[in-house]
């Protein structure tokens, strides 16, 4: 019995499973649920998105049962892509320096911020704007799931938003800049300063509370003073939600990020607003 049926499924009247191998799947997985795009690299146009929702996903390990039942009944994943791209999101990564970074040394660099734990599977993103690797780890029971499919690469969804912050600065020219984006029960800071990465991390969240105590208590860090802050959200964040409501008594200035310009969108995403599925969308940028 199929338990689980896509939120959203919508693709463009051009899409056709015939075409796959010209298509690339970019495909994001959190306890909160599982999403995928389409992209087609002929056009460099996002085509086509679906989105699973997960309830009572308290730990990876209970992410089996409902991403096995989506594979196999899913037929997009029956097909042949040019390449599938997956982004598994936790909060066990880290940025390691070009400098001192060593591929046989992923599980000593994941180990200066986490403990071990025996199901790790250790990988790294080389980042393109940042003279750094992020080193993460995915439980192998979850890449066991993935095996049976083809062209398949596995990504941290930070180094996405890390490109994307990064490029965003060189292209206003901003000397500083703070981007956060917004899960259901995580957020994500990336401050630059002087067009630099100054700050990345993650902070889990149960009320609306404590997403401003986490966020002031970073801006303080950083010297930073609320009132004169300008910041930039993406991901699941609304002008009439709680947590937007109380940002804006602390924080005077917030924007809601765009998508790429050098990518094309199809007529599926005209209600979307732009800064939903924001690390989804940006996943080409660390290809």
């Amino acid at each position: 019995m199929v338990t689980h049926k896509a939120h959203i499924s919508t693709f463009d009247k051009s899409y056709s499973e015939k075409n796959a191998q010209q298509y690339k799947l970019y495909v994001e997985i959190s306890l909160n649920g599982l999403k995928h795009t389409v992209f087609n690299t002929e056009n460099n146009t996002f085509i086509g998105i679906e989105e699973y929702q997960f309830s009572d996903i308290h730990n990876d390990y209970s992410l089996v049962s409902p991403l096995k039942e989506i594979i196999s009944n899913n037929p997009i994943y029956k097909l042949i892509f040019k390449s599938i791209s997956i982004a598994f999101v936790n909060n066990r990564s880290t940025l390691i320096p070009n400098a001192i970074f060593k591929e046989d040394k992923l599980d000593s660099f994941h180990q200066f911020n986490f403990s071990k734990q025996e199901e790790d599977q250790f990988f790294s993103d080389q980042l393109i704007n940042l003279s750094a690797h992020t080193i993460y780890s995915i439980p192998d029971f979850i890449i066991e799931i993935f095996k049976g499919l083809n062209n398949v690469n596995f990504k941290h969804f930070s180094s996405a938003l890390i490109e994307k912050s990064l490029l965003q600065v060189k292209k206003t020219k901003a000397l500083s800049s703070i981007h956060v984006h917004v899960l259901p029960s995580s957020f994500q800071v990336i401050a630059i300063k002087d067009q630099k990465l100054e700050l990345y991390n993650s902070f889990s969240y149960q009320s609306s509370e404590d997403f401003i105590y986490y966020l002031l208590f970073v801006l303080d860090q950083l010297n930073i003073n609320n009132e004169e802050a300008s910041i930039t959200l993406t991901g699941q964040v609304e002008k009439n939600s709680t947590i937007y409501t109380i940002l804006h008594k602390y924080i005077k200035t917030l924007n809601f990020g765009t998508r790429s310009e050098n990518v094309k969108f199809s007529y599926i995403f005209e209600e979307t607003p732009q800064h939903y599925h924001y690390a989804l969308f940006n996943q080409f940028l660390c290809e």
